[in-house]
């Protein structure tokens, strides 16, 4: 298991690894999800930039942007090689943005919380506009350590997972922000392994997950690590679900665990191919689990039984969540192909490509989650084109570029 969890780490680290060079050098290249809020569709591009769109301008051919509509280009710091000076270059973002009331909020790798009012950035004015209730985190040229989850916003607090060296080994780290003015509100104490999550937030607990396998609870108000935590024999890979008092999680052991809160023993656990890297959905009383397998698990939320006949196979990798929409559940494979998905059979049907017949239906990998919106689903691919999928009708109605010059 450790060489297991070695591969993973190795693979991840070439995803995000930096070259050298003085002019040349480029930061990598991120993946986040789209969020809908109101009329909005909030996004980060893989080049950096907090893009806020509306999907009717955008159906319309409306020039960017419209009304309501802005983008914000985030960069960091990085120095040369060889002691070539530094340089700004784009900032690198994984987690998705988080909206609220007006305002949308995001983590970056470089180890920076920004908080943007839409109004500001509408305007084009200069950040932060404290008044209007932006700003970053650490406020100074400082930085946490790496930010690779999103944020979780609960209350007038927001709640970030971080990764930093300690004493020679990684350490995770979760701060809590105040929403309005981004002042520190605690830091918690060092947790075994890292965070590459975003915290879940249930009833005045943080749960979060960690490479080396823990489910680790801290007081929502002061930080402080609750009476409970779960140690697994392997480390999770996926970060926490948390409905009605239990924790879902995947782990690099291939298992998605359901596990109840002060529980020493999971609830039940079920085994497919490979890794439940992504976070489920649930609908009812069934989880809908994607699997780096290619297939769709359907499960009894209380007992990890099976739904379906057979889990739906898509045919390669699944990273990203599923979203459900009415009585299907839309999926996207790693290659960027999307499957609209019976809820109750499991019988699904590949969206075409409005191109060809050959090609995935994106043309482009997908990583990252979904959004609903007004009945359509929307996916981001690695292209930075985003896809309006209309899975009754099972086509795509259009697309649009996030890369608007």
């Amino acid at each position: 298991m450790k060489g297991l969890r070695v591969l993973i780490l190795a693979m991840l680290a070439v995803a995000i690894v930096v070259g050298g060079g003085c002019t040349s050098r480029s930061a990598p290249q991120g993946f986040t999800g789209l969020v809908s809020s109101g009329d909005t569709l909030y996004a980060c591009s893989t080049d950096g930039r907090i893009v806020a769109v509306k999907p009717d301008l955008r159906a319309n051919g409306v020039a960017f942007p419209g009304s309501g509509e802005w983008e914000y280009a985030v960069t960091t710091e990085t120095r040369g090689a060889f002691g070539c000076g530094s340089s700004q270059v784009a900032a690198t973002i994984y987690g998705s943005p988080v909206p609220q009331n007006g305002h949308v909020c995001v983590g970056t790798y470089s180890g920076k919380v920004l908080m943007l009012d839409g109004e500001s950035r509408s305007a084009s004015l200069a950040f932060p506009q404290v008044r209007a209730g932006e700003w970053q985190y650490p406020r100074t040229e400082d930085t946490i350590g790496p930010i690779v989850g999103a944020p979780a916003i609960d209350g007038n607090r927001v709640f970030v997972c971080s990764s930093t060296r300690e004493d020679g080994q990684t350490v995770g780290v979760v701060y809590a922000l105040d929403l309005t003015y981004g002042d520190e509100l605690w830091v918690s104490p060092a947790l075994n392994g890292k965070l590459w999550v975003t915290p879940a937030v249930a009833e005045g607990v943080v749960y979060v997950t960690t490479f080396d396998g823990h489910i680790y609870t801290l007081s929502a108000d002061t930080g402080d690590l609750g009476p409970w935590s779960y140690k697994a024999e392997a480390g999770f890979v996926s970060s926490p679900l948390v409905h009605n008092g239990t924790v879902f999680a995947g782990s690099f052991d291939r298992s998605l665990y359901a596990i109840r809160r002060g529980a020493s023993a999971p609830q039940w656990s079920y085994r497919g191919d490979n890794w439940f890297w992504a976070t489920p959905a649930v609908a009812g009383d069934v989880l809908y689990a994607p699997n780096m397998d290619g297939r769709l698990y359907a499960l009894n939320i209380d007992t990890g039984d099976p739904v379906w006949a057979e889990p739906f196979d898509a045919g390669s990798a699944i990273a990203a969540s599923p979203v459900i929409a009415g009585s299907n559940v839309v999926v996207t494979t790693k290659d960027g192909d999307v499957f609209v998905v019976d809820i109750a059979t499991g019988d699904g049907v590949r969206v075409p490509n409005p191109e060809s017949d050959k090609a995935t239906t994106l043309n482009s990998r997908v990583i990252s989650g979904m959004a609903l919106h007004k009945g359509l689903v929307y996916v981001l691919p690695q292209n930075d084109i985003v896809s309006a999928i209309d899975p009754v009708a099972n086509r795509v109605e259009f697309e649009f570029s996030l890369r608007m010059e």
